[in-house]
Parts: C-alpha cells; sequence; structure tokens
C-alpha cells in the first residue's frame, strides 16, 4: 500500500465551474475503482484506491503561454496543508488545450542528447567497453566457478568504466553501467528519455479505462493519448492511496 500519482481524463463539469464541481467530476470517474464499492460483494472485489487528492506536485503541467491566468486551470493542490505557490506557468491540470505538453519534452530532449553526447566523447577516448550485464549473466549461469563478485571486479577492471569512476565528477553525471543506460543509438536514447516526461505511474481515460505502468508500451500510449484528447478534456494530476 503507498501512494502515487496518476493523470486523470474527463470531461468538463457541468453547472458552475469551480473546485468543487471539478472534485465531483473527478470522483465519479475514479468511483468504479474504489476499494470500497458496495454494488460489490466484499472480499471478492479488489480495487485501485481508497483515497485520493487533486495534486501534481513536480509532474504538473507547463500552461500554453497567454494562458495563465485562465480560471479554468487548477492551481491547487489538495494534498498540502497550506497551498504550495506555483510557478506562473505551471499547473495541476486544466483543458488539454491550455497545456503545453512539448515544452517539458523538448527540455527533456535537450538535455538528453546532450547527455549522450558527453559520454559518447568520453567513451572515444578509451577502448570499448562491455555492459554490466555481460559480467553478471555469466556470475548468474556458473556462480560457483565465476562469482558475482568477480565479475563485477571484472566490469570495473575495465579501462573506460575505470577511468569513469575515479572521477567523482564523472561518477556523479553518468550511471553504474554507461554502456547499458545510453545504448549505441542517440536518437533512440533521446526518444526514451522524452516519453517518460509526462507519463505518471497510472492514467484514468475519458472512456473509464484504468491502464497502468507497462514500460515503454504503456509510455508510449500515454504520450499519444494525451496529445490526441479534444482541446476541452479537463487533464488533472491526482495523488491516490492504493
Amino acid at each position: 500500500m503507498g501512494k502515487q500519482r496518476m493523470t486523470v481524463c474527463i470531461q468538463p463539469p457541468g453547472g458552475p465551474a469551480g473546485p468543487d464541481a471539478l472534485r465531483r467530476a473527478i470522483g465519479e470517474a475514479m468511483a468504479p475503482y474504489c476499494y470500497d464499492r458496495e454494488d460489490i460483494p466484499h472480499p471478492g472485489w479488489v480495487g485501485e484506491w481508497d483515497y485520493w487528492f487533486i495534486s501534481g506536485a513536480n509532474c504538473g503541467f507547463v500552461i500554453l503561454p497567454g494562458h495563465e491566468d485562465d480560471p479554468r486551470l487548477v492551481r491547487y493542490d489538495e494534498w498540502k496543508e497550506s497551498s504550495e505557490e506555483l510557478p506562473w506557468d505551471r499547473c495541476h491540470g486544466g483543458p488539454r488545450a491550455l497545456l503545453d505538453l512539448d515544452a517539458d519534452r523538448v527540455t527533456a530532449a535537450q538535455e538528453a542528447a546532450g547527455r549522450w553526447d558527453d559520454w559518447s566523447r568520453f567513451a572515444a577516448g578509451h577502448p570499448p567497453a562491455l555492459p554490466a550485464g555481460h559480467y553478471l549473466d555469466r556470475a548468474y549461469l556458473d556462480p560457483v566457478g565465476y562469482p558475482e563478485q568477480r565479475a563485477r571486479a571484472e566490469y570495473a577492471a575495465q579501462p573506460l568504466i575505470r577511468a569513469m569512476s575515479e572521477d567523482p565528477e564523472l561518477r556523479e553525471r553518468f550511471p553504474y553501467d554507461p554502456i547499458a543506460f545510453f545504448g549505441p543509438d542517440r536518437d533512440e536514447f533521446v526518444a526514451d528519455c522524452v516519453s517518460r516526461v509526462l507519463p505518471t505511474p497510472a492514467l484514468l481515460t475519458l472512456d473509464g479505462r484504468w491502464i497502468e505502468e507497462g514500460g515503454p508500451e504503456y509510455r508510449r500510449l500515454f504520450n499519444t493519448y494525451l496529445d490526441s484528447l479534444p482541446p476541452e478534456t479537463m487533464v488533472v494530476r491526482v495523488l491516490y492511496h492504493s
């Protein structure tokens, strides 16, 4: 049991606009997945949540420039006792047409490309190295003849990996297994980093489907789905307890 965030997509609430109307609309959309549904016999029913809050925290959306003061944007956080002041260009949700879904993806693409290029330039000055998995897989198959300790030592002894591990700045910038992390293809690495920007661990679609994290396929679906939503769709970050 724990808390995690999801993205809820709903039709704009009818009637007077405001936090109460939005909360009711989200509640209706999430109701089929509540642990405490009374129309399904217990203990056979297993739901997805027992309480939730409108809350985006560090996964808020960028607002389309020029629309920062639109009253339909969700700028309050129900999880915080005292509402945290959001940057003027950020919100916890709002109409799809007012959310700049590309802003953070563009930033992520630039950062990923720069990081891949930095690693490539550094790696070019050393003999090619093998990923940690090459050694650890062998240790898994022959734990007696080739123990894990030896596998890790031989991986770390490669000139490229040794040079990285001996430099504190490089150790902080690059991961333990950079060969596997960055991969050989720059475009694939950048695309993967970009695909991770918007998705939350779960997505509730307009037609009521609850979809959870499932690797690259889920991330592709999430990004494509949000990009294709009708402009009036309310897209809101929610923190729920499962």
